[in-house]
This record gives C-alpha cells, sequence and structure tokens, in this order.
C-alpha cells in the first residue's frame, strides 16, 4: 500500500523548510518503527507550499506488541492469599482476572504486574495518528496562529491531504479534516487536484508544475543550473547553501542566463559574487579557462511566455548592485588600509573590554609573543595583526559585510604590502564553523589563534561565559576554534600558558576562577570533539587530567593508550595506579620528599630507586612525545610496586613513617600522571 500525506499552506520561510524537511523525516521514520508498522520507503515532501511525506509498501496492520503494567505492591495485592481491593482494582482497568498476572523482584521489592500482547492495528488508524504525533512534536522557531484558533505554524493550514491508497485517512488538523484534495503550482496550474489514489500523488503533481520531494526538487534544480550554463558556454560551481536557499523558493525550477557589462569585472571576484549571490541569489558562472564571466544563472518559479523579458528585469537589478560594488571599491581605493587604523578606536568591541582599536593592541602583543615562541617573523604578525581588521570600515564591507578579511587582503596587496602580510589577514575570521577550513599559513593561524584568546580571556574576565544554549559571543565557536588552530600549527603550543597570557593583557580584573573556568571550558570542547572523532571517553578524560592544553598532544596520547589497553599488563598498571590513587585520597603532602633514612624494608627502597629512573625516563619521552615509551617505562615499575604493596604496611603506626612511605606513594602516582591519570580509566 502508498500512503500520502500533505499539509498545505501559504509560503513557508525559505529559512525554515530544510529544518522542517530533516523534522519530517526523523519523526515519522521514529514514530513508524515504534508503531511496528513497516514500510519500504519514505521520502519527505518539502516545497514553499507543502509539507508532508510519501511512504511505500505500508504493511497492512502493525506488528504485535508485548506490554507490560505495573500493578500495586505484592503486600498491598494481597491479604493472606486473598487478593486486596488494590489488585482487583488494577485488573478490573485492565480488564482480567488476578491469576493473570505475576510477581517480580525489583530493587524495591516485589511488585504485581501484568504481562500481555497488544494486538496490531490497522494502517490507516497507526497513520492518523503518527501524523497528528509528528505535528505536535515540530520544533517551530518562529510559529504564528490564525483565525480563532490556537494552533501554531510557521504559516496559515489551508489544506490536509491524507491517503492510504484510494481511502481517506480521516484526523483533524488545524481545525482541518483530512481529504483526498490537493493544489497545483500557484501561478501556472492553481486547480484543485482531486486524487484517486496515493500512487497518483508525485505524477499527478509534476502534471501541474510542482517537484513536491525536496530532494528530487533540489536535483531537477541543479540539473537545470548546469543545462543552462553549459547552454550558455559557461561553467557553475557547485554552491550548496546557495543551492538549498533557491530550492526552497520554487516548486518548478526554471534556469534563466543573464549577462551584465565586462567593465564589472574590474572589480575583485569576491565583490561581484557576493553582490551575485548574497542579494539577488545568482549562480555566478567562469569560462573554460577559470576567470569569471559577465553571466550569471537565475532561476525561476514560472515558465515565463516571455523568458526575455525576466532576464532584462534581472539584469537591470544585477546592474545597479554591480554599480554600488564598483563605486565601493573604487573609492575604498583612494584611501590604504593602514590609515583606516584609527577609525577603530572609535568602535566598541565590548562596553568593559573597550574599542577594536585597543583589542587590535592587544592580540598584536599576543600574537608577537606566540611568534617568538616559535621562531616566525615578529615584525610579519605585527604588521598583519594593526591590518586585520581596517577593512570594517571600508564601504565594502559595510555594504557586503560578509567579505570580512577577504577584501582586507586584497587591499593591503593593492597597497604594496608584502605577499605574508596580506595573505594573513584574511586568517582572522577562519575557521568560521566546524567545517570550515583554517589558515593556510602560519602568520594567518597565528593572528586567529590569538585573537580567539583574547575574546575568550575578555569575555571570561567579565563573567560573561555561555549558559545553557545562550552563547550570544560565539564562544564554543571560538574555543574550537582555538583547537583547530593549534593543531594546525602542528608546533604543540602549550595552550594553557598562552590562556594566562592572555588574561594578563586584559583591561580588567579577573572574576575570580575565571581562568581555571576557562581552561576547563576549552578542554571541554576538545573532549567533546574527540569523543565525537570515536576516541573512548574514559581514556580522554583520563589524558585531559594530566595534559596541559595541546589537542596534537592530546590525541596522540590517547591513540597510544587506546592500543595499549588491550593488554592485560594494561590493566595491571590501571589497577596498581587505583590502588595508589586511593591510598592519597585523604593524605595532605606533609613534606613533599622521601626520606630514604626512614626506610626499614628492603622493598621501599627498591620502589624509591626504580620510581626515581622511571620518573626521569617518562619526563623525557613525553617531551620527545614517545608516549609508547613513557607507558613502557611505567610497566617496568610493576614488580616493584607489587612487592611494595606485598610487603610494606603503608599506614604504619608511626606518624612520620606512614607520611613518608605515603610520599612515595605520590611519587608513584606522579609519574603515571606524567602521562595519564590512569585512575579515570575504566577496566
Amino acid at each position: 500500500m502508498s500512503f500520502v500525506f500533505e499539509l498545505g499552506c501559504e509560503e513557508l520561510p525559505s529559512s525554515s523548510l530544510p529544518s522542517l524537511n530533516s523534522q519530517f523525516e526523523q519523526l515519522f521514520t521514529q514514530k513508524l518503527n515504534d508503531a511496528l508498522l513497516g514500510y519500504k520507503s519514505l521520502s519527505v515532501i518539502a516545497a514553499p507550499r507543502r509539507l508532508g511525506v510519501v511512504i511505500e509498501s505500508v504493511e497492512q496492520t502493525s506488528e504485535d506488541k508485548p506490554f507490560e503494567r505495573k500493578g500495586p505492591a505484592f503486600q498491598a495485592a494481597f491479604q493472606g492469599n486473598e487478593p486486596t481491593k488494590a489488585l482487583l482494582g488494577f485488573c478490573r482497568g485492565l480488564n482480567i482476572a488476578p491469576e493473570d498476572t505475576s510477581v517480580i523482584d525489583t530493587d524495591k521489592g516485589q511488585w504485581v504486574v501484568y504481562r500481555g500482547i497488544e494486538a496490531g492495528k490497522p494502517a490507516s488508524e497507526v497513520l492518523g495518528d503518527i501524523c497528528q504525533s509528528v505535528i505536535a512534536d515540530l520544533a517551530l522557531s518562529k510559529p504564528m496562529r490564525w483565525g480563532s484558533g490556537r494552533d501554531e505554524f510557521p504559516r496559515p493550514v489551508h489544506w490536509v491531504l491524507a491517503m492510504l491508497d484510494d481511502v481517506i485517512v480521516p484526523f483533524t488538523v488545524f481545525g482541518r479534516e483530512s481529504g483526498n484534495e490537493t493544489f497545483g503550482h500557484r501561478f501556472m496550474a492553481p486547480r484543485t487536484i482531486q486524487l484517486k489514489s496515493a500512487s497518483e500523488y508525485t505524477e499527478r503533481l509534476k502534471g501541474v508544475y510542482v517537484i513536491a520531494d525536496f530532494e528530487a526538487r533540489k536535483a531537477a534544480t541543479w540539473s537545470t543550473i548546469q543545462s543552462t550554463a553549459e547552454s550558455n558556454g559557461v561553467f557553475v560551481e557547485a554552491d550548496d547553501t546557495l543551492l538549498t536557499e533557491i530550492n526552497c523558493l520554487v516548486e518548478w525550477p526554471v534556469g534563466l542566463c543573464g549577462e551584465f557589462e565586462e567593465r564589472f569585472l574590474e572589480v575583485p571576484d569576491i565583490a561581484l559574487i557576493a553582490a551575485m549571490k548574497g542579494h539577488q541569489k545568482y549562480f555566478h558562472t567562469r569560462t573554460v579557462s577559470g576567470e569569471l564571466s559577465n553571466k550569471f544563472i537565475t532561476v525561476a518559479n514560472i515558465e515565463s511566455r516571455d523568458a526575455p523579458q525576466v532576464i532584462s528585469g534581472n539584469q537591470r537589478v544585477i546592474r545597479a548592485r554591480l554599480s554600488d560594488a564598483k563605486f565601493f571599491f573604487e573609492t575604498d581605493k583612494k584611501v590604504s588600509l593602514e590609515s583606516r587604523r584609527q577609525q577603530l578606536d572609535s568602535i566598541t568591541f565590548h562596553p568593559k573590554l573597550g574599542s577594536l582599536g585597543e583589542k587590535t593592541s592587544r592580540v598584536c602583543k599576543l600574537a608577537c609573543e606566540m611568534a617568538a615562541a616559535i621562531h616566525a617573523d615578529t615584525t610579519v604578525i605585527e604588521r598583519a595583526v594593526e591590518l586585520s581588521r581596517c577593512d570594517l570600515v571600508s564601504e565594502m564591507v559595510l555594504e557586503f559585510d560578509e567579505l570580512q578579511g577577504k577584501i582586507g587582503t586584497i587591499y593591503a596587496a593593492l597597497d604594496g604590502e608584502a605577499p605574508e602580510v596580506s595573505q594573513a589577514i584574511q586568517g582572522l575570521y577562519q575557521p568560521a564553523g566546524a567545517s570550515d577550513s583554517v589558515p593556510e599559513d602560519v602568520y594567518g593561524t597565528l593572528l586567529a589563534l590569538s585573537d580567539r584568546l583574547d575574546t575568550l580571556a575578555g569575555l571570561f574576565a567579565i563573567n560573561q561565559p555561555p549558559t545553557g544554549s545562550k552563547d550570544p559571543f560565539a564562544l564554543r565557536r571560538a574555543a574550537i576554534g582555538v583547537l583547530r588552530l593549534n593543531e594546525h600549527l602542528l608546533l604543540k603550543l602549550d595552550l594553557t600558558k598562552w590562556v594566562h597570557r592572555a588574561f594578563e593583557g586584559q583591561p580588567v580584573e579577573s572574576a575570580e576562577g575565571a581562568l581555571d573556568q576557562l581552561i576547563q571550558f576549552i578542554k571541554d570542547r576538545e573532549r567533546v570533539r574527540l569523543t565525537d572523532s570515536g576516541y573512548r571517553h574514559d581514556i580522554v578524560v583520563a589524558v585531559q587530567g594530566s595534559n596541559a592544553l595541546s589537542t596534537a598532544q592530546t590525541e596522540t596520547r590517547v591513540k597510544t593508550l587506546i592500543q595499549f589497553s588491550e593488554g592485560l599488563d594494561f590493566s595491571a598498571l590501571v589497577a596498581t595506579n587505583k590502588r595508589v590513587v586511593n591510598l592519597l585520597k585523604d593524605f595532605e603532602v606533609s613534606s613533599g620528599f622521601v626520606d630514604p633514612s626512614l626506610f626499614s624494608n628492603p622493598a621501599e627502597e627498591c620502589l624509591f630507586e626504580i620510581v626515581s629512573t622511571v620518573s626521569s625516563q617518562v619526563k623525557e619521552a613525553v617531551s620527545r612525545e614517545t608516549f609508547s615509551e613513557a607507558i613502557s617505562s611505567l610497566m617496568s615499575m610493576k614488580p616493584a610496586t607489587d612487592a611494595f604493596f606485598e610487603n610494606v604496611m603503608v599506614n604504619a603506626d608511626d606518624n612520620a613513617v606512614r607520611s613518608n612511605r605515603l610520599e612515595l606513594c605520590r611519587m608513584v602516582r606522579d609519574a603515571y600522571r606524567l602521562v595519564a591519570d590512569f585512575s579515570l580509566i575504566q577496566q
């Protein structure tokens, strides 16, 4: 059997359609599985005027479902051998006899339960309930109400289609009863379509200029864009974000090719593309040689009888946009980036943290110190930082804010700045997100890293960390950026040190505990990132417990520990460490060192000598990042630690002896922690 459900409404916001498409697929799939209703395939209807699903090969009934109902406690259910009113009431509600019940043991005692089988339901009944449930469970960003009802949806609902083969599935949503009617394209076929069967849906709608399936329409949109470009001798670059946005605006995509005067090609490509893409939703095109062409592709939602007139209208609009871009570019070229630096002093970064000019000065100092630490040219990074935000006050960025950094790179090159300086400028904004690339050059990486550290330190210093789901300053993204940038440097900077330096540069006194809070905040992002990559959570936490903030080191240590964790010797290593940690749980360091003169057992002396040697070996191995060697050294202590615990009473009656033995245990623990906090590893 085939099933179709369509919710017809006024034009949905294009920004909400991808989310609704995803939610419909997830919710319907989940609820069909929960209901044990079998089917072969499910596709989502998501277009400007309709939402729903098409489900093929639906089973006639859902499967029988076992269930368990918990009744009263055993003591309350029986008095002697006779059922009490509590049990009789429980049985009456289920229409069963007391002897149909069972008694189970739980951690809270014995309870009466009834185990039964819920018979499968007809598909029409199940699907009707699911449709209503999905609508109720939708997460809507900007719902609205209409008429006198209290139902909420992004736009008013005008019709509901729900059919299983040739039968209407009856239910009511948004005050409208389901039926067998839908509507064609608003302009090309605005008539009512009555379906005889659900299987007709897709083809009948195509006949009235509607491609309802979201992915099918997206593929058709990209196909018409490519074919239109090829027929005009140019090529388009794939841009899934723009394609998805256009797909959310049309029900019947029609590609059209327009062009603009070649004089506009004197403007940087990124500015022309920004004007076409950002303002008009046009795809830019390139020539066979890869250069930007003066042709563009637009997608209409109608097959016009006068396509040249439609193209002419689009050309007039884009000509005005490109004229603005050319004017801004020519105006900006009249002054240098450097001359705009002073204007940053009048732009507030944060009321408590000063202006953008002051922030630039802080970032410059921090970036220069970082560059010196890795033996990079401080003059290059200093110049790059000073110029990095100057394009914010340019005419081009005021009109096209997405060109921040990118146009600054171009302007720096036009001003005759060194290639390393101009290239580094665009690095300030990379990575913009989890999937965005990091700067290719070391100076761009240093610029981006120091800027994010300053932002994080400043906002944590004034006690404005993210709370719950609220993150107005995108600090979580900044912290992830810090980790990715440090990893990209391949120099394994100790981020803990540079977090300290970033706090020292702030113009305010830090809130209590702010520094530790920020370090933990970054570690939390690191942990999530590594565990999402498939690494064991407990091992990641164990490594973080002893490791400075250095993503490259952390990941290497995690990989090494996972390799060793499969061996029997590793389990013994973890067990020994946990024993040591438990002994030291309530121990307060008295002297801070071990006194060999207090040894009374050869096992003490032996362990002391070995742990002293091993600690040096592990420190050396860690400094070289040969963690396999470090773990092997730790394992070599096992015979000595086993002999110590077998022959020595740690908690001796004599206070001095006891403290000395605990100090020896502390040495063992500290040797382990040079690699990881093994007590946190689960075995």
